[in-house]
């Protein structure tokens, strides 16, 4: 029987984004991140407290990713869990992410102690894993994101597939709303890696 198969994003459940992305724009652009509601565009800040136009935000995102990346930490137990997984899990990171930022990704992660495969994607995430899982064709699947559209996606397109919504920054907690597609909602990797093994041991 194949391994069981751990589809993870990175930003917001492997890795702090949001602290690392404020100090950028402050250093690099002397603009600020207002976190009035979950979403990025429309809430970074010039030093008028002036919304910046929604078609500059794609850049400065690039550049985050470009000159960045390096400085942004793993989520509290995230290393240690992914760790445990891959002890019988094949893992793999699907992040919305530019294809030339993913080998940068890749080597990042991997410095960090998280080895694993990174696909960059764009957009709703359930095509690219019904395509891992024709790949792997692994004996379960769990997917872990903190945007509830891609928990709809997944749905749509893998619908047996486990999804669990994972809000591992706690100041976007409050902010991103429940995801009525998911299976379960859980923040903090400590508990997390028990569910999914439930799940793992459930499904065996």
């Amino acid at each position: 029987m194949n391994r069981p198969l751990i589809i993870s994003d990175c930003d917001g459940v492997l890795l702090e984004f949001i602290d690392p992305f404020i100090a950028y724009l402050k250093a690099e652009h002397a603009l600020t991140l207002r976190l009035d509601s979950f979403a990025l565009t429309g809430n970074v800040r010039d030093a008028s407290g002036n919304a910046i136009a929604a078609e500059a935000f794609p850049p400065l995102l690039d550049g985050f990713f470009t000159t960045h990346m390096p400085t942004q930490i793993p989520v509290a137990g995230a290393v240690d869990a992914l760790a445990r997984l891959a002890t019988s899990c094949d893992v793999v990171v699907l992040t919305n992410i530019a294809d030339h930022h993913a080998v940068a990704r890749t080597a990042e992660l991997a410095r960090m102690g998280m080895p694993y495969r990174v696909i960059g994607n764009n957009g709703p995430k359930g095509a690219p894993i019904r395509a891992l899982l024709d790949e792997f064709q692994p004996s379960t699947a769990v997917f872990i994101d903190d945007l509830p559209p891609h928990h709809s996606s997944a749905k749509k397109h893998v619908p047996h597939v486990h999804r669990l919504h994972m809000v591992a920054e706690a100041p976007l907690r409050a902010l991103i709303p429940a995801a009525p597609d998911a299976d379960a909602r859980i923040d903090d990797w400590a508990e997390a890696i028990e569910h999914i093994i439930s799940i793992l041991e459930t499904e065996r």
